[in-house]
């Protein structure tokens, strides 16, 4: 769920400068009085900042099976037992295959065949890649390395919250403008000019890719993968005189 931060905010009210009139029209300040202003040059500009933050939705999960026989067919097949192993737990939690890559190297080591096969594999839900990961770890043997999970965000989830970010920027834009208003006895009319000032995205630490991949703990690397954004906006809006309601006598 995200999670909304106070707006930092900064207003101030605008009017074009007072315009002098004749000696003989002159009042106490030599100034027009306020009510001669156009209401065009009346106005309220506010700087507003929204930040939305959200955890990781994306879970990839990488399977290494490794086999090394001095005959190049017992070795295809020890991997292959695995990795069939590996494919039939996937379709069994409903993993579709083109969330799944396979990548396979074979190499001599000495006089030795040496086989690896390496299964990536995209979820979209963190508590089933963490089932998955528990099961493969749990029945299959030491040529098995299951890797701990990476965490990320599908690209369509970071533009939603890019979107929030800059909504929520400009909602609060326009209810500080309503408060400053309201202390001067004014309303706030139409916006005059909206602008995005600065993004800002981070995650959760600063920390490099390698740093990530060698921490021990999932909490931790979620911690680490949630994002942050936020957003700021200037925005100007039309300041208006009040209107008093009407008493019916």
């Amino acid at each position: 769920m995200n999670q909304y931060t106070p707006s930092k905010v900064y207003g101030s009210l605008m009017r074009s400068p007072r315009l002098q009139k004749h000696p003989h029209d002159m009042d106490d300040e030599n100034i027009y009085p306020l009510t001669d202003v156009k209401l065009i040059d009346r106005q309220i500009q506010v700087s507003a900042i929204g930040e939305v933050t959200h955890p990781p939705d994306r879970c990839k999960l990488v399977i290494k099976i490794v086999s090394e026989k001095n005959d190049v067919d017992e070795a295809k097949s020890s991997v292959k037992r695995r990795f069939d192993y590996v494919l039939q737990t996937l379709h069994n939690h409903s993993i579709k295959e083109s969330d799944i890559k396979v990548y396979k190297n074979m190499r001599r080591v000495d006089s030795m065949y040496s086989l690896e096969t390496i299964i990536e594999v995209m979820f979209c839900e963190i508590h089933k890649c963490q089932t998955v990961s528990n099961i493969l770890v749990e029945k299959l043997d030491e040529t098995v390395n299951v890797c701990l999970p990476l965490f990320s965000h599908a690209q369509q989830t970071l533009h939603n919250l890019r979107q929030q970010a800059s909504l929520l920027a400009i909602h609060n834009a326009k209810q500080k403008a309503q408060e400053m208003a309201r202390l001067v006895h004014q309303a706030v009319g139409r916006p005059l000019s909206v602008r995005e000032e600065e993004t800002k995205e981070w995650n959760g630490s600063n920390e490099t890719l390698e740093d990530i991949e060698s921490v021990k703990s999932v909490q931790q690397r979620v911690a680490n993968a949630t994002i942050s954004i936020s957003s700021k906006v200037f925005v100007t809006y039309e300041l208006k005189p009040k209107i008093k309601k009407k008493t019916i006598s």
